[in-house]
Parts: structure tokens; C-alpha cells; sequence
């Protein structure tokens, strides 16, 4: 039994409820320690996974894995919002990207001392990390996780999350047999829609460092498609706001407002809120299997 996921779980739902028992101070307090931990994070996976890339074929590998798993899991979330939305309304274009830089410096900082240095122990320290951003998204999240909050966006918003599931499952199911992983690291790596700072450590705890580093590749990638496709394919709004998975309440949601229109930045939030609880679930139940 895989006892850390459920650690983060039960930390994560009391952090929670800590939350909405303290001021608001608390919770706003707790926002800014989330980047830290999770620089921390990036840096121990890298650091970990750097041992395990030391060769240029294993490391091209890895990127190859990385791109299809986003790739197709982008596909078939898109598809799926085809097949149940309705047709997107034109939009202007105003894109931004707002992923932290530090977060690609770390990783490569990681990965270079971690081909230089053998350093044990790590999956301890891994453990410690995700057990404090357990806590610290838990608090940060307790303010705004209510049942009007999750229902706000109405029905394109729950559609979108739906299509984001299914894609999710589905390739992580398809990718499982083509790249003979174990179904279990598959689906959690497909299923984290987006938040590599998550996934990849999560997934790197329970499968070793480089599932670790494919997990957080996989879903870093999936964001970054979605900067650069949604402003240019067609497609209904539950379509296009399922590329994004849990970004589309954050650092995608510009994109979506842009493109969209203002009236669907209700549903890109709720559809990425919705995400955003349930991935720190299903991804650490879906490795116990």
C-alpha cells in the first residue's frame, strides 16, 4: 500500500479545514510559501532524476515520452469536449505566459548536479517536501473551496473537467500498453492535468526519478500546448478549456479570457478549481492500485 499518498491526502483535507477555521491572514500567508516548496521540489526530483539520466539516449527518451503523453492526452480531452459542447464564440488575442522561469532553471540546475553528485536519501526528503505543499495548497485553497465556488462556472465548466478526465484516462490507458509502463504510473502521470509541480514528485515517490521527471515533463508540456493551440484551433469552449486541466484557473486563464471571451472566465476557473481538488486525490489513490 502506497502510504505517503495517503498521507498527502489527509494533510491536504485538514489543512483545509485549518483554513476555514483562522483568519484569512493564515491562508494568504500560506500562498507565499507554496513557491518556495515547490523550487524545493523541482530541485530534489531533478536532482534525483540526474543520476538516472546518464546518457544522451535516455534523456531524448524521456523529452519523446514526455511530448506524446501530452500530446495525446491533449487530443483526446479535446475531443471529448467536441463531442459533448457547443461551438466557441471568436475572441481576440492577447496571449501570456506566465510560467515561472525559475522553475525550468531549477530543473536543469537539478539535473546537472545530480549527474555530478551521488546523493541518497532523497525519497525522504521528497516525502517531507510534498507533505508541506500538502499543507500550504490546502490552506492557500481553503478560501475559495466551497460548494458555490465549484458550481459557479455551471455547466461548461463541469463539461470541460469531464473531457479533461476522460483524455486523461484514456491515454494514460493507450500509452500504458504502447510503452509498457505500469498502468498504475500511466494513468497517474495522464491524470495530473497540468500540475507538474504536483505529478511529478508525487509520481517520482512511488515509481523512482525518471517516471518522476516524465510525470512533471508530461504535464509542464501539456500546459504549454495550451498556450499555443487554443488561440488557433476551432472547437467548443468545454473542448478548449479541457486542454488546460487544472491551469485554466491560473496561469492558462488568460489565455482563455482572450480567446473566449470574458463571460467563460467563470468556467475556466471552475473547471480548473474542480481539478485542482481532485487531482492531489485521484493521482496518489491511482498509484496504490
Amino acid at each position: 500500500m502506497y502510504v505517503a499518498g495517503f498521507i498527502f491526502i489527509v494533510v491536504f483535507a485538514v489543512s483545509i479545514a485549518i483554513g476555514k477555521l483562522t483568519p484569512v491572514s493564515i491562508s494568504e500567508a500560506s500562498d507565499k510559501a507554496v513557491i518556495p516548496i515547490v523550487v524545493a521540489l523541482i530541485f530534489t526530483i531533478s536532482l534525483w532524476g540526474g543520476e538516472q539520466l546518464t546518457s544522451i539516449s535516455k534523456a531524448g527518451s524521456l523529452v519523446a515520452y514526455s511530448l506524446i503523453y501530452s500530446l495525446l492526452t491533449v487530443a483526446l480531452s479535446y475531443a471529448v469536449g467536441i463531442m459533448i459542447g457547443e461551438r466557441r464564440r471568436n475572441g481576440s488575442l492577447r496571449l501570456m505566459n506566465r510560467t515561472p522561469l525559475i522553475f525550468i532553471i531549477t530543473l536543469v540546475i537539478g539535473w546537472l548536479t545530480g549527474l555530478l553528485l551521488h546523493v541518497t536519501g532523497i525519497g525522504n526528503i521528497i516525502e517531507a517536501e510534498l507533505i508541506a505543499l500538502a499543507g500550504v495548497i490546502g490552506l492557500s485553497s481553503s478560501r475559495v473551496m466551497n460548494v458555490k465556488s465549484l458550481m459557479a462556472g455551471g455547466r461548461i465548466g463541469m463539461q470541460a473537467g469531464v473531457s479533461a478526465l476522460l483524455g486523461g484516462l484514456a491515454s494514460g490507458l493507450i500509452l500504458s500498453y504502447v510503452f509498457n509502463i505500469r498502468l498504475n504510473v500511466s494513468l497517474a502521470i495522464a491524470l495530473g492535468m497540468g500540475w507538474y509541480t504536483f505529478t511529478g514528485p508525487m509520481v517520482a515517490l512511488y515509481a523512482g526519478p525518471y517516471y518522476g521527471l516524465l510525470a512533471f515533463l508530461s504535464n509542464f508540456l501539456r500546459e504549454q500546448l495550451t498556450f499555443i493551440l487554443v488561440p488557433f484551433i476551432p472547437g467548443s469552449p468545454q473542448a478548449l478549456i479541457s486542454i488546460g486541466g487544472a491551469t485554466s484557473m491560473d496561469d492558462t486563464l488568460p489565455v482563455y479570457v482572450s480567446v473566449l471571451g470574458n463571460e467563460y472566465s467563470v468556467a475556466s476557473i471552475s473547471n480548473g478549481l474542480l481539478l485542482t481538488i481532485l487531482v492531489p486525490i485521484i493521482v496518489p489513490l491511482v498509484l496504490t492500485i
